[in-house]
């Protein structure tokens, strides 16, 4: 069975919020300890749960064409959640936050906008400019996306996130 990106980031956040994969696929989250802070995963990810039954945080980074990185922004639990995307061009010092979906994993996996412009950003080649990738979310049906600072500390839904990490490798 293949399974696409939407349904690795829903598992990704079973594991990160402490869920086992049988509450994930049956869509029961376990009640999650609040933690104090962000906790650092592997690659740059980190979460913070903030009550028992929403987390928000960053996926490890993911390098995509032309030295772009790419880190999937989550807010919620491992059966309903809100995703974003972060394009992070370093060398510029820009990052654009693209979304959001809203994900469920009763209706995983299906491909979203955000799933297409992740395929389009992973392919080899020189990098499209921030302007190119902000028309793309436009016509796959997304507002303008947020342009920021790279590393500039991103409101979640009123939880913030720190995105430093990715330009310090």
């Amino acid at each position: 069975m293949t399974r696409t990106r939407p349904f690795l980031l829903c598992a990704g956040i079973a594991a990160a919020t402490g869920l086992t994969a049988q509450a994930a696929l049956a869509c029961m989250p376990v009640p999650l300890e609040v933690t104090a802070g962000p906790v650092a995963g592997e690659g740059c990810s980190q979460s913070q749960v903030l009550d028992e039954y929403r987390a928000v945080g960053l996926s490890s980074v993911t390098a995509a064409a032309g030295g772009l990185l790419m880190q999937d922004i989550y807010d919620g639990n491992a059966c309903y959640l809100e995703a974003n995307l972060l394009v992070i061009d370093c060398a510029a010092g820009q990052m654009l936050v693209i979304g959001p979906d809203q994900r469920s994993l009763e209706t995983e996996p299906r491909e979203t906008g955000i799933d297409r412009i992740a395929a389009w950003l992973g392919t080899e080649g020189p990098a499209p400019g921030f302007d190119e990738i902000a028309a793309r979310a436009m016509r796959e049906g997304y507002d303008a996306p947020l342009r920021a600072a790279a590393g500039a500390r991103l409101s979640i839904n009123g939880a913030g996130v720190d995105t430093t990490c990715a330009c310090r490798g």
